[in-house]
């Protein structure tokens, strides 16, 4: 997940004649109209696939005329690079912000992983049912295989932030790299994903966010005396 923002979603709208300075106006209602729609996008890619997401089918979810995603996105490609983009851009920020919050290490390192494993479920609305969709897309798409790289890059930062501040207070070791440590765990969460969105009875998110706890407490434990 990047912070790469609807700056990159496509085109923008213009506002009308009557757009009032500070940001007001019709320019406004439109940014915030198009968030609404990259969002209906969403919902629609992790309950139909991005194979089977058609401007259609999101403007049945969003109540947007077909017309009007068509301005917006140009193409059925576009809109779905766009719609990963956007809520790639939000939980990203949303986990930085949640993060900042606590203090201690391994609470930072719970919230991380305990997100990354949050809807993959066949029920989930959204979350890591769509993370599965990009790569999928990314796969035969270079523009959103890059994308998809780049996300991976900033989970893994994250959570090598966390670890180099973890290692700096003294709660935790030394015994291993950082970068390597976030490759594994990152590597770890999505794989987990992976039963979870087949409805594997034996995983749930809570089991799994327990396990890759528990080899993290492995690998991170303070050198004893």
């Amino acid at each position: 997940m990047t912070s790469a923002g609807l700056e990159s979603a496509g085109p923008t709208p213009r506002a009308a004649s009557g757009r009032q300075s500070g940001g007001r106006g019709p320019g406004r209602r439109a940014g915030r109209r198009k968030i609404a729609v990259l969002e209906a996008a969403c919902r629609v890619i992790a309950e139909r696939g991005a194979d089977a997401t058609r401007f259609a089918d999101v403007a049945t979810e969003s109540g947007v005329p077909v017309s009007t995603l068509q301005y917006y996105f140009g193409s059925r490609e576009d809109l779905l690079v766009a719609a990963f983009r956007h809520a790639s851009s939000a939980e990203i920020a949303a986990l930085e912000a949640d993060v900042a919050a606590l203090g201690d290490p391994w609470q930072q390192l719970e919230a991380i992983i305990s997100r990354s494993l949050t809807g993959y479920q066949p029920d989930a609305p959204e979350g890591g049912r769509l993370w599965i969709e990009s790569w999928h897309f990314g796969i035969r798409d270079a523009e959103m295989r890059a994308d998809a790289l780049r996300d991976n890059t900033a989970w893994r930062r994250l959570v090598a932030d966390v670890v180099r501040r973890g290692i700096e207070m003294g709660t935790f070791g030394r015994k291993y790299d950082p970068d390597k440590i976030a490759v594994l765990t990152i590597a770890a969460v999505d794989g987990m994903g992976i039963p979870l969105s087949l409805a594997d009875p034996e995983i749930t998110p809570a089991s799994a966010a327990q396990d890759v706890m528990a080899a993290l407490r492995d690998m991170l434990r303070p050198p004893s005396g």
